[in-house]
């Protein structure tokens, strides 16, 4: 129940409109049931009157009757506006909360993560727990209210009856919903499990659909999809039919109420311990009380998937963010990182959970200016230590510094400032081509902006499109080709005015002209504004125009040095250079 307490908790702005959904529901709920009882005694009444010649006065009871009427309408109306209103800023804020849970965690985990995982969780799983305020929560304190009232309400004319009244609520809003839980729990469980596995495999389905196709496995993975969405539909089937008997169940008892009320209000009519014109009423009552715990056996069927749906979104959100050292004071630094030499001093880092060293005493300095370039086999080690230089993991182990301060003092905001990366899984958005250049500088304007597509070597394709730099980007950079893409992510990167530049690959996927005069265009841009600049690459080009050549394997930088020391000393980089 700790999931269920901690959405309460989750939920707590929205607890007016909680609250006042509850009290219209209720409102509406007792309406109705009042109303139904009234007319039944009133029709009693008028036949009566009929067959006795007797008069009564019907202005009180139709006003009654129009009023009760009235206020079931709107009333039903207005809590449904109410409690839809409090669920979509539920989902809102659920939204909100889960991505500012997940942003932080992304630089540390997003080698575990699975891009359609986390979109299941943040759509399907959000989306389940719309569930429980509106079915589960919502019927559940209306009946824990509405029930005491009208057994309260029957008790004044016949204790025996409200007691059988509360047995069988008991038992259609509790009992039989237990049951048809346990009875289904296994299924229920198999059924969540498959629909996302089947979210999971459509999603990475379609980002690999060109893949899939060219290595020939297109027909295995559709057999494998099918087979998924067969048991899903086996499982869905079963539930269906398991709820057909529980129905069946509900009807029998609701049917059993009505009987058992003749059976008891007859012989206290014929005794005349009850007025007889309370029979009609008192058993449509009967029948209509049923409402009070109408939806409970839903909210039970709904809430183990809701709370598993929590289960999975907790998971995420409570993953340990891993520990930064902080400035005297406390508190991460706020002010501007100073232009200086960063220095990795003695580093040696392994990821959590890791046996081995990743990288293992990395001693370097670079100066302001320098362009470094870092090489080395897959798996060297490079990535990770740009990875520590952005500060998305913590050093123990050594220490980065930059301008002889410690980067784990520095704020994140001050660090991306400071550096600006373009990695290999950058992302661009569903937006225009000139919104997601503003992502590195809001501040940017679109001259700006056509320049850094210049240098990129995208001018000429934008200036070929009819809305030019304004034109929409499907998904992912839909409508760019690869390298398209990879140039795109580099004029963000330029845009950006930081006093360092970190590149991992980024000539990948351009042919040699190409990537020729990108590099040319990037070597001026750091010269014009002297900036530092640490590219990770495969390739030789451009290297001889490097300040310092790193050169990694094992986690550690076997050899450093420029161009001409380096193939006069350094096997692998003389066999890279011969390789291409």
């Amino acid at each position: 129940m700790r999931n269920f307490f901690r959405l309460l908790e989750l939920m707590r702005p929205q607890l007016g409109f909680m609250l006042l959904g509850a009290l219209l529901s209720l409102l509406a709920l007792l309406a109705n049931i009042s109303l139904l009882a009234v007319s039944g005694w009133f029709l009693t009444i008028m036949a009566m009157a009929g067959l006795t010649g007797a008069s009564i006065n019907y202005f009180t009871p139709g006003a009654v009757v129009r009023f009760l009427a009235i206020v079931r309408t709107v009333g039903r109306y207005a809590e449904r506006v109410i409690t839809h209103e409090a669920t979509f800023r539920i989902l809102a804020q659920l939204r909100y909360y889960f991505y500012q849970k997940l942003e932080p965690l992304l630089p540390y985990y997003q080698v575990q993560f699975q891009s359609a995982d986390l979109l299941t969780r943040m759509q399907q799983d959000i989306d389940n727990l719309d569930n429980f305020y509106l079915r589960i929560l919502l019927p559940a304190v209306v009946a824990l209210v509405s029930v005491p009232l009208v057994c309260a309400a029957v008790a004044y004319f016949s204790v025996s009856l409200a007691l059988v009244l509360a047995l069988v609520l008991i038992i259609l809003g509790l009992g039989l919903p237990y049951v048809s839980y346990l009875w289904a729990r296994s299924q229920q469980q198999e059924k969540l499990n498959l629909n996302n596995q089947m979210q999971l495999g459509l999603v990475d389905g379609i980002f690999a659909l060109r893949e899939l196709v060219m290595y020939q496995v297109a027909e295995r993975y559709q057999v494998s999809m099918l087979q998924l969405s067969s048991r899903f539909l086996q499982l869905e089937l079963a539930l269906q039919q398991k709820n057909s008997v529980s129905n069946l169940v509900n009807f029998l008892l609701v049917n059993a109420l009505v009987l058992c009320s003749f059976i008891i209000l007859v012989p206290l009519a014929a005794a005349g311990k009850l007025a007889p014109e309370y029979i009609a009423s008192l058993s449509l009552l009967m029948l209509v009380s049923i409402e009070t715990v109408m939806a409970l056996p839903l909210a039970c069927q709904l809430l183990p998937q809701t709370l598993a749906s929590a289960q999975r979104l907790f998971d995420i959100v409570d993953m340990p963010v891993p520990h930064f050292n902080q400035g005297p004071d406390g508190l991460n630094n706020t002010v501007a990182i100073q232009a200086g030499a960063i220095a990795f001093n003695h580093l040696s880092f392994s990821y959590p959970g890791q046996q081995t060293y990743s990288l293992t005493d990395i001693h370097v300095t670079i100066q302001p200016g320098q362009k470094v370039a870092i090489i080395g086999p897959s798996g060297a080690g490079k990535s990770t230590l740009v990875n520590l230089l952005m500060g998305f993991w913590p050093t123990a182990a050594g220490q980065v510094t930059i301008a002889e301060q410690d980067i784990n003092g520095f704020s994140k905001a001050s660090l991306r400032q400071h550096i600006a990366l373009m990695s290999q899984t950058g992302h661009i958005f569903n937006a225009t081509i000139a919104d997601n250049l503003r992502l590195a500088n809001p501040d940017a304007t679109t001259a700006d902006m056509v320049q850094v597509c210049q240098q990129v070597g995208l001018g000429d394709f934008i200036a070929s499109l009819e809305f030019g730099i304004d034109t929409w980007l499907g998904e992912t950079g839909a409508g760019l080709s690869g390298g398209q893409k990879q140039r795109l992510q580099l004029a963000q990167v330029l845009l950006r005015d930081s006093r360092v530049l970190v590149l991992d690959e980024p000539s990948k996927g351009l042919d040699g002209l190409t990537e020729q005069k990108m590099m040319d265009e990037i070597f001026s841009h750091v010269n014009a504004k002297q900036q530092t600049l640490m590219m990770i690459t495969h390739k030789p080009i451009m290297l001889q125009q490097m300040d310092l050549i790193l050169v990694m394997a094992q986690g550690q930088i076997i050899a450093q040095g420029d161009h001409t020391s380096l193939m006069r000393t350094n096997e692998y980089y003389r066999d890279l250079l011969d390789y291409f």
